[in-house]
């Protein structure tokens, strides 16, 4: 079971934080000063349980009763630890995803800054990557995306030495007229990354084992 909910942060939504929160996470978020990372925590946790409700009937709890906490290294868990979860944000969106726990699966969707030098962060064999397929500026942010994915669906985020998430491979196919590109992984071959850009300046990513069939997902979160 893998399921996804994308939400546009800039669109004014209506979400009521009392009947969101959980009495632990309502105590977390008033005592956020910064009002743009007060809004990101509550659509954050709106957009897991909007994705539970809609996606898990036989889960029927309030949202005030379910806490979404932060394990060991900061991803966010479930505290009944039922089904595992993943959110990513970016500057226009919010995504989530939630999924048995027999499955391994990372999400992160980035913000193009071109300002900021993210092919420095490279290889020199994705660089090679990325130069056969034009030296799009894009490409860069897709490998950098992807590496935040593997780190999630790891477990660990991008704390190991970083040479860990290397790709070593990446081909393209074409779903509803957009370019979704399968990045491959040097150490974690059982592994795929997926990645497209959701927006002009906006990439959206996932990871998953190798023989898990996410098209659905992916043509999902395309027309979403």
């Amino acid at each position: 079971m893998l399921s996804s909910n994308l939400i546009e942060i800039n669109k004014q939504l209506e979400i009521d934080a009392d009947l969101v929160l959980s009495p632990a996470e309502y105590e977390i978020y008033r005592n956020i000063t910064n009002e743009s990372r007060k809004n990101e925590y509550l659509v954050g946790r709106y957009a897991i349980k909007r994705n539970i409700a809609d996606n898990m009937p036989a889960y029927d709890l309030p949202f005030t009763s379910v806490t979404i906490d932060y394990g060991a290294l900061r991803y966010p868990i479930i505290k009944d630890n039922l089904i595992e979860v993943g959110l990513s944000h970016s500057k226009q969106y919010v995504l989530s995803v939630i999924y048995s726990k027999d499955h391994i699966v990372g999400v992160d969707i980035e913000t193009i800054r071109y300002e900021i030098p993210i092919e420095e962060m490279l290889s020199s064999d994705e660089l090679q990557l990325v130069a056969n397929y034009g030296n799009r500026p894009e490409f860069a942010y897709m490998f950098f995306s992807c590496k935040e994915a593997l780190g999630k669906a790891l477990k660990m985020g991008l704390l190991a030495d970083y040479s860990i998430y290397e790709v070593s491979g990446m081909d393209c196919e074409m779903l509803h007229g957009t370019e979704v590109f399968r990045l491959h992984f040097r150490r974690f071959p059982f592994l795929i990354g997926y990645s497209f850009m959701k927006s002009e300046k906006e990439i959206c990513s996932l990871v998953v084992p190798k023989k898990m069939d996410i098209e659905h997902i992916i043509l999902e979160l395309i027309a979403s």
